[in-house]
């Protein structure tokens, strides 16, 4: 079975190695969905697709979870959440099932008929991209939540700076 798991990666963090260790436990495949990828430089979603992109790649080669078939694929924001199935489905290789925990996606997937089963998620209140971007722009503690090449990669790019500078115009 294909698997479809949708996310902002904002950035990418252990939470998700985790969901997509998991995930890849059950499928053959795997489509990681870079949502809201025309969207960049605002303190929600302070990285590009193509920033995104290179991280999920680098992390998963790093992390040996490249075995299986896996792509990345941004997607750009689709404000008709109705008709943000059926792009998907135009967008993307076709998928079996979709791994959520968001209530909309779940209720999107359900009504087209796609499967959709949870993650389960380890220390949510510390592996969520919210509180790691707070974190970064309040100089706190953040390395250990996300895989080493995410970190050097936003301290390599100087995106932690960006972060702390859309930090003061957060929606």
């Amino acid at each position: 079975m294909r698997a479809i798991f949708p996310g902002r990666f904002q950035p990418l963090h252990m939470g998700h190695i985790y969901a997509i260790q998991s995930i890849l436990k059950e499928n053959d495949s795997l489509l990681i969905i870079i949502e809201n990828a025309d969207e960049s430089f605002t303190f929600k979603n302070p990285l590009t697709a193509g920033e995104r992109f290179e991280m999920i790649i680098d992390a998963l080669k790093d992390l040996g979870l490249t075995s299986k078939e896996i792509f990345v694929i941004p997607m750009e924001i689709i404000k008709n959440n109705v008709e943000w199935v059926n792009h998907l489905k135009v967008m993307a290789p076709k998928f079996d099932v979709c791994y959520s925990n968001n209530e909309l996606v779940k209720i999107l997937m359900e009504n087209a008929n796609i499967k959709v089963r949870g993650i389960s998620f380890i220390e949510r209140d510390k592996y969520q991209g919210s509180e790691i971007r707070k974190r970064i722009a309040e100089n706190l503690p953040w390395k250990n939540l996300v895989p080493e090449n995410v970190y050097n990669y936003i301290i390599n790019n100087h995106i932690d700076d960006r972060v702390k500078k859309l930090y003061g115009m957060k929606e």
